[in-house]
């Protein structure tokens, strides 16, 4: 059995299939894609996963790719222990969570990238940001980096984005206050962990929205998971982050080269 891991740190995605790992267990293979320096673009990525995204599982030599799926395939693929309830339930409870986090991450994204990424843009090249538009598969990550490159979405857009993220955090917070502990019930399960990474991601862009007098259930299921050695691993800054393949300044340049360390 053989399992390598391409992922990106802790990028909301890359965390969901980390934590889910760690839960379980599992050895792999970590492959730092370094999306600062557009490794994500690499023709070699590309064949792995043509949605240029991260995370990408490689079982076996067969890809694996969006972080839903995968975790649902490692949890079929290796169900001890398991992070699904045996209720059927509990085991929907627990896969609406997941797809929760799924659903809110395109919000979250666009409140991540007016955050972090309008500062550096403009570090780029004109040349640079035409090669990243038409190197990036993806519809949804074109329209967000066009967005970027054109100083950042209209206020009524990153509204509705807020909107859509406070509503599954209230959602959650009742969940956890009526069903608790944990989503699912009395285990930690894959809609802990995805939820995980969306709360996570919400305390580095605006912790103020989530502050524990808003959110006390949430904050208190926070601290609990992050007891865990599986969580504790993941959410440490600088793990398992040594790229797979040399830093470039230029965008057209790392869309031209392969992998050091070999794409399998």
């Amino acid at each position: 059995m053989m399992l390598i891991l391409y992922h990106s740190g802790l990028t909301t995605c890359s965390k969901q299939v980390r934590h889910c790992l760690r839960e379980k267990g599992l050895s792999y293979e970590s492959r730092f894609v370094e999306l600062s320096s557009f490794q994500n673009l690499n023709p070699a990525y590309l064949k792995l996963n043509p949605n240029g995204v991260v995370p990408t599982l490689v079982h076996d030599g067969a890809p694996i790719i969006n972080s839903f799926c995968i975790n649902e395939y490692i949890e079929d693929a290796f169900p001890e222990p398991p992070l699904l309830p045996a209720d059927l339930k509990e085991r929907a409870r627990a896969r609406y969570w997941a797809w929760k986090a799924d659903e809110v991450h395109p919000s979250l994204a666009r409140l991540t990238y007016a955050k972090f990424m309008l500062g550096t843009i403009d570090a780029f090249s004109e040349d640079d940001k035409a090669v990243m538009l038409e190197a990036t598969p993806m519809p949804e990550l074109k329209l967000r980096w066009r967005a970027v490159t054109q100083g950042g979405w209209p206020p009524e857009e990153m509204n509705r984005a807020y909107d859509n993220l406070l509503f599954a955090l209230n959602r959650m917070e009742e969940e956890l206050e009526t069903r608790g502990p944990w989503l699912a019930g009395a285990a930690v399960s894959l809609g802990d962990i995805s939820m995980a990474a969306i709360v996570h991601r919400t305390f580095e862009v605006d912790p103020a929205r989530i502050a524990r007098a808003d959110f006390p259930m949430i904050n208190d299921w926070w601290d609990r998971l992050m007891a865990r050695p599986a969580a504790k691993y993941v959410y440490t800054p600088g793990l398992e982050e040594t790229p797979i393949m040399p830093r470039t300044k230029s965008i057209a340049g790392i869309t031209e080269k392969a992998f050091s360390a070999g794409a399998t």
